[in-house]
């Protein structure tokens, strides 16, 4: 681990950093920036729906310690936000119940915890990736159904020594996806994965050195949705 004069902005809960949350440090940031922004987030649960958009580009979020940095939100599709009472289409659907959501190129994530805990109800996304050239390194994604989507017929991303859990089709998207070293831990009877590659791509997702384990329970496990 680097010292913390090493990172360009530190997240402390605490206030003994330069910002107390996560979203404050990206949104702080230059846009479109060509170099690294590193940015340090020291152990805690932040709470917080947290999306880097388009025009913040190079973030690289490192969490102090893997299990102990967590972001975590509950949203699931259903779920009813403050506007739907005026319309049902401003309820929570699968493409917004994201409690990470990565826009900008070139964003790294590494020591980091993303959790979905909304419960075994309906899709609910912990991270939610429209962008290229996207590395995800040791971290733990946590959820249910839909717990990672990688989408965007031209964008590639790279997930190396990361732990994803999840019930049903619980990796998807159109995206070119490589997991090297994970841990794929299903947790009922069902998809794995249900990528939408387009079709004249070589490659989807590619599985590499990978672990897949399951729940005790789990008799009927399957790869990848037909």
């Amino acid at each position: 681990m680097q010292s913390d004069r090493e990172y360009h902005k530190i997240v402390a809960q605490d206030g003994s950093g330069d910002y107390t949350t996560i979203t404050e440090a990206v949104y702080a940031q230059r846009h479109f920036s060509y170099e690294p922004i590193l940015i340090l987030v020291k152990k805690g649960e932040y709470r917080e729906k947290l999306e880097i958009p388009s025009w913040i580009t190079g973030v690289v979020l490192i969490g102090e310690d893997r299990d102990h940095t967590v972001i975590a939100y509950d949203d699931h599709a259903g779920k009813e936000t403050a506007f739907s009472r005026q319309t049902p289409l401003e309820k929570i659907m699968t493409f917004t119940s994201w409690t990470v959501k990565i826009r900008g190129a070139r964003t790294q994530l590494h020591n980091l915890t993303i959790v979905n805990d909304a419960g075994r109800r309906d899709q609910a996304v912990a991270l939610h990736i429209e962008a290229n050239e996207i590395l995800v390194k040791n971290c733990r994604l946590l959820g249910n159904q839909d717990t990672l989507y990688a989408n965007g017929e031209q964008d590639e991303t790279l997930m190396v020594d990361t732990y994803i859990e999840g019930t049903t089709d619980f990796l998807f998207g159109s995206a070119q996806l490589f997991l090297d070293g994970c841990h794929i831990h299903c947790k009922s009877n069902s998809y794995i994965t249900a990528a939408s590659t387009p079709p004249g791509r070589e490659f989807g997702f590619a599985i590499f050195n990978c672990r897949i384990t399951a729940e005790p329970e789990v008799d009927k496990m399957y790869l990848g949705r037909p």
